[in-house]
């Protein structure tokens, strides 16, 4: 009885006059949860449109990541249920065309990446590894491989120079 009593005298009077006549503190709490509470549905539906409708104004990409993120996860916590790649999707549909060389199918990504290791394999990248099943250190007879030098590994990392070259994606 005194839980009525506190809403009661908490409420404005014109909410007084349309639950002055319950008598249970749980039906007078879902009256009020039913005449203030945002439906499930109406905020998952201004999440989702906030998220469709941001897009990335002059500024830094890093801060509209983080916001557009900020919108998927308030989406996720009201229920919607949203896969990595649809994600992924909004997210770079926000930005500005200028960002639409990273729209690649994944055939495009692919030849992009083979072309960038004919790259590394052409300069001798210090990375890239060839592996045998000879170890370098002795052959089967006892003898030191000769393309090991007796004082130490022949192996030296190599410095990368910047290339002049084209560009993978254009060919400039």
């Amino acid at each position: 009885m005194t839980a009525r009593c506190y809403i009661l005298a908490s409420v404005a009077e014109y909410l007084r006059k349309q639950i002055d006549d319950l008598e249970c503190v749980l039906e007078i709490l879902q009256t009020l949860d039913g005449m203030f509470a945002k439906s499930n549905s109406t905020a998952r539906q201004a999440v989702i449109g906030a998220l469709m409708n941001t897009r990335i104004t002059e500024g830094n990409v890093r801060d509209h990541c983080l916001k557009m993120m900020g919108h998927i996860s308030a989406a996720e916590v009201i229920g919607a249920k949203l896969e990595q790649e649809m994600k992924i999707d909004m997210i770079l549909e926000s930005l500005l065309d200028s960002f639409n060389k990273l729209k690649l199918t994944l055939v495009e990504l692919m030849h992009e990446l083979e072309s960038t290791e004919r790259f590394f394999v052409k300069q001798g990248n210090a990375y890239h590894a060839e592996s045998s099943s000879i170890p370098k250190g002795k052959l089967k007879g006892g003898k030191k491989n000769k393309k090991q030098k007796e004082t130490g590994p022949a192996i030296k990392p190599t410095v990368m120079k910047k290339s002049k070259g084209k560009c993978f994606k254009c060919r400039q």
